[in-house]
Formats: structure tokens, sequence, C-alpha cells
């Protein structure tokens, strides 16, 4: 405090301490009224000058319970200042774990979790929360999670305050409530979540930095509550409430049975959990005595029902679609290949998504499909009992659509669907078998799904338009037959880059 508001501070306390309490003042010859507003007045110019984002009402109803913000600048008004940072209006549970940025410096560790961010909460550190993730996207063993967060300098007897989002995922929590989800899992007990983000903060005038700051290492010994992760068998038992909260056309493409949809996105009110009024009407079709499963592709928008239910006081544990899938029967096949032409590709453009199939104790091929011409001896070597099809022509111009295949069923066994001439196996009978493609990005989050024809025995196509963002993609492949389906998860990764310039070919006007 500088010397002029320390006087200033003095004059107040020595002009109430020589306040009579009689009606008119005998130096001022004020009443009492007058003389109550000009203390107030100056008590408020004083907090308002000296206390920056700190606003009177919070200090005299007792909310502002955080730290003075350390910024080098005073603000420009004292209503700007007020609305500086809001007024937290959790209660209950939710106030205890949803940290308002006013409190924000009162934990052992900040951390931030967002994928790519370039700025940072003051003090901050950073985990990528993909990395908590394997390259199949699943959670990572315990051992190896507290291991990433010890080299981060966190223990499990710290505070930790969590933030951040996944900007190609749509933004909003779900990356720190998986994360939060993740320290609960091991174990942790003082966790929480910041009630808004990075924007929230800058908006608030509050201090940043460009990097992230850095703690020696230390170590994490987590003690595992399985309790709060879903197996197989636990879902198929039928004791648990089961919650899809992929979106309604996930959710209506194939589902655990049973489940009833409620998209993740209803947990949120634009990018914050709900009120408990609004979190009561969204799990109003749910019942409080029994336990819940919560699932999606990956777990991790799933985290944010699961975080929302623990709060409403449910018995809520994750699962993920891909555990669902991988537990099902299976057809007894492998992927033998699949291809993306063009990749990397360009935002807007048609991409052909390829994949072979052989059963699984079928020899292998020599080499890929794509580059080679299969003579008869390497396809009975391969298949017995097939029928030979030679297949001709353009394979991207005559599609169009993902409907706008060529016809296989010619009796000549000639069809016009290939750029150079191939020889491949087709089935006597596909027995219903089929197959699709979905196009996820690197959260799981399913962007497009590709209707995959068939082209030979073994041999099926389909197209993607890439109207989507630059970034890298997933490719899923769902094959059924028997009415059983067979998934192959992330079989291939497609680059889509930002489309060229129209004019970057055209030379300097003269």
């Amino acid at each position: 405090m500088n010397v002029r508001r320390f006087g200033l501070l003095v004059l107040l306390v020595t002009f109430v301490l020589a306040w009579d309490a009689s009606a008119v003042c005998s130096t001022c010859g004020n009443s009492l009224e007058q003389q109550q507003a000009a203390v107030e007045a100056g008590w408020a110019t004083f907090l308002g000058t000296a206390l920056g984002a700190q606003t009177i009402n919070q200090i005299a109803d007792g909310s502002q319970t955080g730290p003075v913000p350390a910024n080098n600048s005073e603000p420009e008004n004292a209503s700007q200042t007020e609305a500086a940072i809001p007024v937290d209006q959790r209660s209950g549970s939710l106030a205890r774990v949803l940290v308002p940025l006013s409190a924000v410096g009162n934990q052992d560790v900040i951390l931030d979790i967002s994928p790519s961010a370039t700025e940072y909460i003051q003090g901050a550190v950073a985990i990528n929360y993909e990395t908590l993730l394997d390259e199949n996207k699943r959670l990572r063993p315990a051992s190896e999670l507290a291991r990433l967060f010890g080299d981060a300098g966190i223990s499990e007897n710290d505070s930790v305050l969590i933030y951040g989002e996944c900007q190609p995922c749509g933004g909003g929590p779900s990356a720190a409530t998986y994360v939060y989800w993740a320290m609960k899992y091991l174990g942790h007990q003082r966790v929480q979540v910041l009630d808004g983000g990075i924007d929230d903060w800058v908006a608030a005038r509050m201090p940043t930095e460009a990097e992230p700051a850095t703690l020696p290492p230390v170590a994490y010994r987590p003690t595992i509550r399985p309790e709060l992760m879903a197996s197989y068998e636990y879902v198929v038992n039928g004791q648990a409430q089961i919650v899809d909260a992929r979106t309604a056309p996930e959710f209506e493409a194939g589902s655990v049975p049973g489940a009833i949809n409620i998209p993740y996105e209803n947990v949120l009110d634009e990018k914050k959990i709900k009120d408990q009024s609004g979190l009561e009407q969204t799990f109003a079709a749910l019942t409080e005595d029994r336990p819940v499963v919560v699932y999606t592709n990956t777990g991790v928008k799933a985290s944010m029902v699961w975080f929302a239910l623990s709060l409403m006081g449910y018995d809520a544990r994750l699962f993920t679609w891909q555990d669902w899938l991988e537990n099902q029967p299976t057809l007894g096949i492998r992927l033998q290949n699949v291809s993306a032409l063009p990749n990397p590709a360009q935002t807007g453009s048609v991409v052909t998504i390829t994949a072979v199939f052989a059963e699984k104790s079928a020899k292998p091929l020599a080499e890929p499909l794509e580059d080679a011409v299969l003579s008869a001896e390497n396809v009975s070597e391969n298949y017995t009992n097939n029928t030979i099809l030679t297949i001709k022509g353009c394979a991207t111009c005559g599609f169009g659509s993902p409907q706008g295949f060529a016809d296989i069923s010619s009796d000549s066994g000639i069809v016009q669907i290939g750029s150079t001439t191939r020889t491949v196996k087709a089935n006597a009978s596909d027995n219903g078998f089929s197959c699709s493609g979905r196009i996820t990005t690197q959260s799981g989050t399913q962007v497009a799904k590709v209707i995959m024809k068939r082209v030979s025995g073994d041999e099926f196509s389909g197209i993607w338009n890439a109207n989507v963002a630059s970034g890298n993609y997933s490719l899923t492949l769902e094959a059924t037959g028997n009415g059983i389906t067979e998934t192959f998860a992330n079989v291939l990764q497609i680059e889509i880059v930002p489309p060229a310039s129209k004019y970057k070919n055209l030379g300097k006007y003269n």
C-alpha cells in the first residue's frame, strides 16, 4: 500500500474515532445520516483504489475468498472492477468442487490440461490430457498415470485445481473433467475444477504467462478406486442404469442394450456445468438410489456427465463404447489392408477409403492389394472355392456419392471400377456381411459415417467428403455378419490439410 493510500486510511480511521454519536457534528455541522454517508463514500473510495479486483460487496458479504490478483495495472474505474470477476453463485457440492475465478491461488498446484494452450494462468503447470491415453485412446495403466503426474511435480497429497479444454473437440470442460476423474480414480483427495476457462480468466484481466510453470519431479503414490471404472461384466449384470452420453445419431446407430441417451452437452450451460436445478431436470429419468454407468466412445466426454452425476450424489462409474464392442462375439476375420486416397487430403476433398478383409486362418498376401496385380496362382494359393472377378475402369470418377457404386452383379465377371486390371476373390455367399467406417477426431468425436460397398468378395470401398477442419482424424471400421458386429478401432490416421490458395501459381501482374 503506498503512502497516499495509507494516509487516506489513517484519515478515515481518525474521522470515525472522533465521530460524536450526536445527531449533528460539532465540527462540520452535518447530520448523523450525512456523516454516515460521508464515511461510507470515503471507505468505498479507499477499497476501490487499494484492493483492485476485490469488490466492496464481495468483501462485505464474505464471498471473496481468494487472494488479491497481482495485476500491475489498476482498473480504469470501479464499475469495471466490480464486473471483472463474477460473484460465485454455486451452492452445496457444486460449490465445493467447482472453483470460482476469485478463489484461484488457494491450491498447491494449478494444472492446465489443454492440448495446445497459448497462454496459462500465472503459475500453472501443464499436462496435455491426451497423454493420459495410449495410442488406442484407452486410459493408461495407473502406474503410468502416476508417473505423468509425479513428473509434473504433483504428489497425491497436493491440492490441485484443474482447468483447460480441447478446442478441436468443440471446447467445454470435457478434458478437465476427464483428468479430474482420472485423478479421483488414482485416489487423489484434494482435486477441484475451475468454474470457467482461460477465456474467462483473460476477460477478468487476470495475469497470464506465455509458458507453463515447472515444478521439480516428485513421487506420486496412487490408491486405486476401482469402483469409479465400470467393467464389461458390471455393465451386463443389469444392476446399474446405463447412460449413453454420445450424440443422438451415434446412439441411434448402436448402443448398449437398455441404455438411455443423455448427450453430454445436456449437462452444460454454454461451456459450464449447469446449476443444480438444471442438472436435476437433465437426470429426471434416472433413479437416485441405483448406480449409473455412463459411456461415450473413449470416455472423455462421458466424464462431463459422470462429473455432474457425482456432484448430484449419484454412484456413477465411467465406461467406454470401445470396451463394449471389444467384448462382443467376433466374426473370425482380420483386417488385411486399409487405405485412404488421397492422404493427406485437403479440406473439402473426396477421400476414397478401401478395406480388405480375410479369415484369420487365411495366409496373408505377399504384397499390399492396392499395389499388386494378383495372378490366378496367387488367388488360388490364398483362397479356395471362390468366384474370380476381373475389375477395370475408374475407381473414383464413377462413384460420386457413397451410394453411387458400380453394380458387381454382372454374370460376365467384368466390372468397370478399377484403374488397373486386378484379379480378386469374391465369396459365393456373403452371409449378409457388410462394412461401414466411422471418422472421428482425436478425442473420439464422430464427424462422419462412411457407407462401405463391396467391390469384391473381401474388398470394401467408400467415400468420405472431408468437409472438416484441418487436423488428424481416425478411421474405425465396423464389420457385421450373421448378427455379429466386429470393430477395428483406429486402424488408419487421415490427415486433412487446409485447401491450397487458388492464387498461389499466379505470377506477378506486369
